[in-house]
């Protein structure tokens, strides 16, 4: 494997196919989740890793027809965008990674409703330099309508979290 890039896409593609074929196990109830989630995640690493592969085989051709004028064609349009260097797009993939296991960290120790708001809220001021009250009304809004989805339209209960769960036991709750 030539990029971390593609190291992630195939760590990501045993995670869901992992999930996929476990939930093939669980109780129809039980496995809607894990299939909504996965299954789009397994098509997106496949199409991910396809196009890396295209890539790596265009590359050696692009670098040939660069040589020849008449085959380089017109140059590509600035995007405005500058271009990463592979230590940048390291650093901005750990730092989405970081997010992602927080989540899931958090998601598991604290439940839905208490992860779901600080992940928002978190990503969008720091990652997506909003400001504190755009951040704050878009995480709680979401949270709300989420809520609403869930808990009082599709009366689907979602994980309280262990140390959630755990706490309220102990205060008698």
């Amino acid at each position: 494997m030539r990029s971390f890039s593609t190291f992630l896409t195939v760590i990501m593609l045993a995670i869901f196919t992992v999930m996929v074929t476990m939930a093939f196990g669980f109780p129809a109830d039980a496995r809607f989740m894990p299939f909504i989630v996965g299954i789009p995640g397994v098509v997106l690493c496949l199409a991910q890793l396809l196009a890396d592969w295209r890539n790596a085989q265009l590359a050696p051709a692009a670098a040939a027809a660069d040589l020849i004028p008449a085959f380089s064609g017109p140059p590509l349009p600035d995007t405005g965008q500058p271009e990463l260097s592979e230590s940048e797009t390291v650093r901005r993939e750990i730092v989405l990674w970081s997010y992602f296991l927080g989540f899931v960290g958090g998601l598991l120790l604290f439940g839905f409703w208490i992860s779901v708001p600080v992940l928002l809220v978190s990503f969008l001021r720091f990652q997506a330099s909003l400001s504190w009250k755009a951040a704050l009304a878009a995480g709680l809004g979401a949270t709300l309508l989420l809520y609403l989805v869930f808990e009082v339209l599709l009366r689907i209960r979602l994980h309280p979290g262990f140390a959630t769960k755990f706490v309220f036991n102990a205060l008698g709750g």
